[in-house]
């Protein structure tokens, strides 16, 4: 992400639902059935990919803290909901409903902080992909990386270009040595 040299693996799973499922966005305008249906529907037709990449350790802490603190701040919104319910409903006094209050609209900002960090924020930090379906007479899925430094992405075709290489200058009919951790 940075450009220099990686300090630790971070694993990552990734997933890309279909285009037409997109098109059953109309159901969350049904209320809380239609996005649990959207819901689903994502998880069960999405294609996942997961790996490890390399990182520096201050990029990871950053993609650790876009990872974890919207989730935070959305348990905190939850949580401040409970205590003005709570409140609310335990005392009839002034102080007692303005602490309500308070708790309330500190819950409505934990929620937009939750949700704009989530879905705004979290995408431009950590690393993105787009995971395609299994081609043919392939075995894997191809996974495109977004948010990655150039210098990886020319790591990585280096790589690439030397296993080519490898493989072109074995006799033809020869068996591909096995590679680590394959069976």
């Amino acid at each position: 992400m940075t450009g220099r040299p990686a300090e630790t693996w971070r694993k990552f799973k990734f997933a890309t639902p279909p285009i037409w499922v997109y098109a059953l966005l109309i159901l969350v305008c049904l209320g809380g059935l239609g996005f649990i249906a959207y819901a689903v529907t994502v998880l069960v037709t999405a294609q996942r990919a997961s790996g490890h990449l390399p990182l520096t350790r201050s990029s990871s802490r950053t993609v650790s803290l876009a990872l974890w603190g919207p989730v935070a701040a959305l348990g905190l919104f939850v949580v401040c909901w409970l205590l003005a319910v709570i409140i609310s409903l335990s005392t009839n006094d002034q102080t007692g409903s303005t602490i309500a209050w308070v708790f309330f609209w500190i819950g409505v900002l934990l929620m937009l902080a939750g949700l704009v960090g989530r879905l705004l924020l979290k995408p431009l930090i950590c690393p993105r992909a787009k995971v395609t379906e299994i081609q043919p007479r392939t075995l894997d899925r191809l996974v495109e990386l977004r948010n990655v430094h150039p210098a990886f992405v020319a790591a990585v075709n280096s790589i690439h270009q030397q296993r080519a290489a490898h493989y072109a200058a074995l006799p033809f009919g020869a068996t591909l040595p096995q590679m680590p951790g394959s069976n």
